[in-house]
């Protein structure tokens, strides 16, 4: 079994939820700690918590993390997420409020660093969120940067001239992480969102007998006028996940990738270029088998705990 942390940003877009409830699922994985990041981060471990009790997965522990990105923040920026703090759009997964959820005053930073350090060499960090928390661990305790096993992350793009969000929210943390020299995976924006949930396929949650599956029903119900641009969830979040056990239903092409901090229209950006790969870089997808890895997974009874 893989020993993971998972570290995620839920409340905004859906995969968070949907990948988390593939990971809880997959006999291959030991989880062993799930930390939340970016304001409300506090909120977003509730849902966290929340899904891990429809699971009857309480044993693992939940921390919620650095509000904030490592970047230069401006005031504006912090009242825009505020005022999502107030809207997030399917914060009703874990309504009505249960004193249960609550993630307490655990520091993220602290757990993702006492999880290393328990099982050095053996854990991977699976990254569905901007990479502040990892940042901060690494920043606070640099010399566990040789006890992890690999990052895997959903971020970035190498093959279009685009800053995706993950990496662009925190540019700065995102340049600590693939400065240090571990291995990572990228799962990149352009190949994660090749998979995308039909309605029928989210039509099935709200057919099926559990609970937590009538939740997720509701909460794509809320999320997806919100972003109604999308044919439906876009399961960017997966990748790192399926990653940690399965990593052949993505190409991965090794390459030197590297963040651009200072460029007035490009920060944010990834960029892959010559030197000494750091990090393996998603180039295609088997969609369609991953599709079915998913739905056999979540909704077919198949590959369960």
């Amino acid at each position: 079994m893989t020993k993971l942390i998972i570290d995620t940003d839920p409340g905004q877009d859906i995969d968070d939820l949907l990948a988390l409830a593939f990971a809880l699922r997959r006999p291959e994985l030991d989880i062993r700690a799930i930390t939340t990041v970016t304001l409300p981060s506090d909120r977003r471990a509730r849902l966290v918590k929340r899904l891990l009790r429809y699971l009857d997965r309480t044993d693992i522990p939940v921390a919620a993390g650095m509000p904030f990105p490592l970047r230069p923040f401006t005031g504006d920026e912090a009242q825009q997420q505020r005022d999502f703090a107030r809207t997030m759009n399917h914060d009703a997964f874990a309504q009505p409020e249960d004193s249960r959820d609550d993630p307490g005053m655990g520091d993220a930073v602290d757990l993702i660093i006492r999880t290393i350090e328990a099982h050095p060499g053996e854990v991977v960090l699976a990254c569905l969120a901007p990479l502040t928390n990892v940042a901060c661990a690494l920043q606070r305790q640099p010399e566990i940067a040789g006890k992890i096993k690999a990052i895997a992350l959903m971020g970035g793009e190498t093959a279009l001239n685009r800053v995706e969000h993950n990496i662009g929210w925190d540019y700065v943390a995102a340049d600590v992480v693939l400065s240090t020299g571990i291995p990572l995976a990228m799962g990149t924006w352009d190949v994660t969102r090749r998979f995308v949930l039909s309605s029928e396929d989210c039509a099935a949650f709200a057919r099926s007998a559990s609970p937590l599956d009538q939740a997720l029903a509701r909460a794509i119900a809320l999320w997806h006028p919100v972003q109604s641009w999308k044919p439906g969830p876009v399961m960017y979040d997966l990748f790192p996940i399926v990653w940690a056990f399965a990593p052949a239903y993505y190409t991965m092409t090794p390459m030197r990738v590297r963040v651009e901090t200072r460029g007035e229209h490009t920060c944010g950006m990834t960029v892959a270029g010559p030197g000494v790969p750091n990090a393996d870089v998603t180039t295609d997808i088997r969609a369609a088998e991953l599709r079915d890895l998913y739905l056999r997974t979540v909704l077919g009874g198949g590959d369960r705990r």
